[in-house]
């Protein structure tokens, strides 16, 4: 299953009613926890910070400064870890290059616009590699 609030509709507590109605769904059919993966929203921002570092950075309230994240905090989650590889991309050098709408001139590490993740580069072998990591957290 996967949640999203189109642009244009942030910030009006959609998220929070998706959120609520999962976990209600969940204690109705008796189970005790939802645990899910969270792309965190600003995440992109930070390609190079290990997803286990992000996922502790707080404001001077405790909370968050990723709005997805604060928005699980707020409802009473708990965050267990990072979930490596939840997302793999592989293609050749030049798939990637025209997803991304960027050249790869050398075999490397890339910043890709809105990757959560650096892509791996490797031209010798003509393949392209984005391995996206995302945040287990579980609501009771």
């Amino acid at each position: 299953m996967t949640a999203a609030v189109a642009a244009g509709f942030h910030r009006q507590g959609l998220g929070t009613r998706v959120l609520e109605a999962l976990t209600e769904r969940a204690t109705a059919a008796g189970l005790s926890h939802v645990v899910a993966p969270i792309r965190p929203t600003l995440k992109h921002r930070y390609p190079q910070v290990p997803m286990a570092e992000y996922a502790t950075w707080k404001r001077d309230d405790g909370l968050s400064p990723d709005p997805w994240i604060r928005t699980h905090q707020r409802m009473g989650a708990t965050i267990l870890r990072p979930a490596p590889n939840s997302q793999i991309v592989t293609g050749t050098v030049s798939e990637w290059e025209g997803w991304a709408d960027m050249p790869f001139p050398a075999s490397g590490s890339y910043t890709v616009p809105g990757a959560l993740n650096l892509v791996e580069v490797d031209r010798a072998r003509d393949t392209a590699v984005y391995r996206e990591e995302n945040l287990w957290v579980q609501h009771r």
